[in-house]
């Protein structure tokens, strides 16, 4: 039996995966983990755009009673008036759009912090209700469930970012 050959003292220390390599593989793994929610809410975000959003609204008034009904963004959109609706709408398509590009590899914090400054003007369009007049209507079930998938939205964003912040960091 062969006895085992002694270390050279000349090679360098054995270098198992460049810095690099390692980087790109745990940014991969970390927004692989997050990609599987940005799907799901993508689609439901789409989803709670066709439901109503807020609730008619019965007034009345010495000159006598009126209701406004309003439906959903589409269809406040397409009213006159419908200014903010026009803006939520191309807020929703930049939600939508930018968690469609989340669900392939991220490389960096700015397409989540994209994604939660998106989700989070949705929420406070929802919160304020712009352009429905007074009173303001409530949230219906749709809308209730909109503001909610919002709020995910941008916590999920944030946290996809700030993980990503740190690990770039270390």
């Amino acid at each position: 039996m062969a006895a085992p050959e002694p270390a050279r003292v000349d090679q360098p220390p054995h270098v198992l995966v460049e810095w690099s390599e390692y980087v790109a593989v745990v940014r991969g793994s970390i927004s692989d983990r997050y990609a599987r929610f940005y799907a799901p809410l993508a689609m439901g975000s789409v989803v709670l755009a066709f439901l109503p959003l807020f609730k008619d609204v019965v007034v009345v008034s010495e000159s006598g009673t009126y209701s406004a009904k309003y439906g959903s963004v589409f269809d406040m959109a397409g009213r006159s008036g419908g200014g903010p609706a026009v803006i939520g709408l191309f807020l929703l398509a930049g939600l939508v759009s930018a968690l469609i590009l989340a669900v392939f590899r991220v490389r960096s914090a700015v397409l989540p912090g994209v994604i939660a400054g998106l989700a989070a003007l949705i929420v406070l369009m929802l919160v304020t209700k712009p352009g429905t007049g007074d009173p303001t209507p409530d949230l219906t079930d749709g809308g209730l469930a909109g503001l909610v998938l919002a709020v995910c939205i941008a916590l999920l964003g944030i946290t996809h970012a700030v993980h990503l912040s740190w690990f770039d960091r270390r």
